[in-house]
């Protein structure tokens, strides 16, 4: 049947063939140059919707080669062509974007512009939204600033709502707050600055004797814990030398390498002295630091066991600096010297060869303490390892200590078999070992599948339980207050079981998140079909929940100090664990996921206590703000009228933290999306599978992009609108 169709009269003219009403389908012959470059949806207006939502120039350079160039309309211009808007009006509106289905070219002007913000569906926002989501843990979120549209080298669309941009958000504002020095080096380019005093490091600071004696006290009986490699009556040999001859020593050819390592274990104690009770100047530790850092450049002859413990001194205090990748590539140095003069291999005290007891203990100790070091960095920037298991053959130090290690043996003196301050530490380098076999098989470039992953999870799990086992009576609340404690095995019990609760952490989390392109996704990729993925899950919410737990009693006994470089890490790493499964369980009953946040919201106000301007504790709050506020807002769409979060964070509020708060019309009949309600999208990694991106978005360079500030997630778009 044919419909007869009205001939145009002048009663009922033919509507034009370009251009219709505002609501109905506009044909575009020509796209902008930003959008044909990225292949992507134009309305063929100038400035269009896209550029003026990414605030970016919208150009029409490119050549036209289909015929008759078309004309360019204004992004404003009305249907009736007699209402444009000013270029100062289209600054003013694009800088909200409008709410879902609002048309651009029908958008008012300025003057007829409501004031107050509209997030999802036009329902109304606080007027001071954007205010107060700048929380004090760190600065305010950035989702308010919608990221540009991209695609990834595979030609992956990439918009504002994918995770993609969710990390490359992170990395910016990484980079927006702290600032990295392009004319830093190399070797600590993304490190904190040192703040190096105007003074010659050649001229030896002598604090008073008793000064001085207090921060090697402090050394040995609170800053190194578990990192027991200097043997105590030699270093207090070597210092009363020092005092004696007025900062010379006695022998010319090690006096370089004892003076530096001195100086350090006096930059580390001072590190770690209570505030109001540091001997000397503000920046005494510094200028101890850089006063070593001299005296090893005066070093010739052979390689030293000092000379390497100087070093490895040097490596700790830079963390506790939050100078991470200077730390990794001074490490670097010291292990390949620690090889040199075979700390690896296993050599037993011999009066033929001149090796002492002492000197023996000594090359074991460090040796594994700079081993511990090596997985710990690892772990944190997401690096492989320096040493390897199958080249070490180096026995364990003896659980002795320092004062029973004499030249010609070994006397264990204790009264009534009382614990050794090296049990904490061996026991240290035991799960230092499990964890470098957890980066190994679970952490490894090369994929395994689930159904191996879940096997060798639960080998590891195994080891990490038996060897908790074995510390049990040292390491359980219930078996021994930890007030009645000395400080050194106080810390030493605190630093073993965050070591442990983040080795589950580490065993269980790729169940609950393999990498950041499937942040919205529930558990593995392979969904919860698998048995061990649940169980892992809640492992992991468990280990996330005892350190949040730790680090509160750690707060609460005023004994987090800023140098804690681990405990913050650790600390971070919970809080990321327990905000993923708030944002995967966004759909689930309140009661499911609102003690996570509660537990995220108050580990992460411990951590923004104790971050200074650049620290690694500024940047893990940083991040933790994105995820905190993502939290809330993926939940608050699934379920407006209670998420239950809001009153979970009700910590933050009572300790003086300022957050996010949303206020919107919360009418029965909107049928919520995870649309943000800014009228963003949220964070939805689903078409992200087969993206190159997602193959670098896992843990490891998440860790590395944080810590380092060397993540690289742009490098893989085809975009140059970031670089770093």
């Amino acid at each position: 049947m044919t419909l007869d169709r009205p001939s145009p009269t002048d009663d009922n003219p033919r509507p034009p063939k370009k251009r219709r009403n505002n609501n109905g389908r506009v044909k575009v012959t020509r796209a902008c140059d930003r959008c044909k470059k990225r292949k992507i949806k134009c309305n063929g207006r100038q400035p269009c919707e896209f550029c003026i939502q990414t605030k970016s120039n919208c150009t029409f350079d490119c050549a036209y080669a289909r015929g008759r160039v078309p004309a360019i309309l204004p992004a404003f211009e009305s249907e009736a062509g007699d209402s444009q808007v000013s270029t100062e009006n289209i600054t003013t509106t694009s800088a909200s974007p409008p709410a879902p289905g609002q048309q651009y070219a029908g958008m008012p002007t300025t003057a007829e512009a409501p004031t107050q913000q509209t997030g999802l569906q036009g329902h109304e926002l606080s007027p001071n939204y954007l205010e107060q989501s700048a929380s004090t843990f760190g600065p305010g979120s950035s989702r308010n600033s919608p990221e540009p549209s991209q695609t990834d080298l595979q030609g992956h669309y990439i918009g504002p709502a994918s995770g993609v941009s969710f990390l490359l958000r992170v990395q910016k504002r990484l980079h927006k707050a702290i600032s990295f020095s392009r004319s830093s080096s190399i070797f600590t380019f993304g490190d904190a600055p040192l703040h190096p005093p105007e003074f010659d490091p050649s001229f030896c600071m002598m604090l008073p004797r008793e000064e001085a004696q207090r921060l090697v006290d402090r050394y040995f009986d609170f800053a190194m814990p578990t990192y027991r490699f200097l043997h105590r009556p030699t270093i207090q040999e070597w210092f009363g030398e020092f005092y004696d001859t007025f900062g010379v020593m006695r022998d010319a050819d090690t006096a370089p390498a004892k003076i530096a390592l001195l100086l350090m274990v006096f930059a580390q104690g001072a590190v770690y002295m209570p505030d109001g009770a540091k001997p000397g100047l503000p920046d005494l530790s510094v200028r101890y630091y850089l006063a070593a850092e001299h005296q090893l450049t005066k070093e010739r002859g052979s390689i030293r066991l000092t000379s390497v413990q100087a070093r490895l001194t040097q490596c700790y205090y830079l963390l506790s600096q939050s100078r991470i990748n200077h730390c990794w590539s001074l490490f670097g140095t010291t292990a390949h010297l620690a090889l040199a003069i075979g700390l690896n291999r296993d050599r037993r005290p011999d009066a033929a060869s001149g090796l002492s007891h002492i000197e023996a203990e000594s090359r074991r100790r460090t040796f594994w303490c700079a081993y511990t070091l090596d997985t710990y960095l690892s772990v944190t920037l997401g690096r492989p390892r320096t040493f390897h298991d199958e080249d070490i053959d180096s026995e364990l130090p003896a659980c002795v200590d320092d004062h029973e290690i004499l030249p010609d043996r070994i006397q264990p003196s204790r009264p009534n078999g009382g614990q050794s301050v090296m049990f904490g530490s061996i026991a240290h380098i035991k799960i230092a070992r499990i964890i470098g076999r957890i980066l190994r098989d679970l952490y490894s470039i090369k994929p395994i599948s689930l159904s191996r992953r879940a096997m060798l999870t639960q080998a590891i799990s195994k080891e990490l339980s038996n060897w908790r086992a074995e510390l049990s009576r040292f390491l359980d609340a219930d078996t021994l207050s930890t007030s009645l404690l000395i400080p050194i095995f106080q810390r030493q019990r605190n630093v073993l079981n965050l070591t442990y609760w983040h080795a589950i952490i580490l065993t269980h989390r790729p169940f609950l998140l393999s990498n950041f392109a499937n942040l919205s996704q529930e558990g593995t990729s392979a969904g919860n079909e698998h048995p061990q993925t649940e169980e892992s899950i809640q492992q992991c919410l468990l280990a996330a929940m005892n350190i949040v737990n730790t680090i509160d009693d750690i707060t609460e006994n005023r004994q987090m100090f800023r140098a804690f470089w681990i405990a913050a890490y650790f600390a971070f790493s919970a809080t990321i664990v327990l905000y993923v499964y708030v944002i995967q369980k966004r759909a689930s009953p309140p009661e499911v996921y609102s003690k996570y946040f509660a537990a995220a919201t108050r580990c992460q106000s411990h951590l923004s206590r104790i971050a200074q301007k650049e620290s690694l504790p500024e940047r893990y709050c940083l991040v933790l703000e994105e995820l905190r506020v993502e939290a809330l807002r993926q939940t608050k769409c699934f379920r407006p009228s209670t998420t239950g979060l809001e009153e979970m964070d009700s910590y933050s509020r009572d300790n003086g933290f300022q957050t996010t708060s949303l206020t919107i019309d919360e009418s029965p009949s909107t049928n919520y999306t995870s649309t943000d309600l800014m009228g963003e999208t949220g964070i939805n990694f689903n078409a992200m599978a087969n993206s190159a991106v997602a193959d670098y978005s896992g843990w490891g360079q998440f860790a590395s992009m944080v810590s380092s500030g060397l993540g690289n997630f742009d490098a893989l778009l085809n975009d140059d609108s970031f670089r770093m």
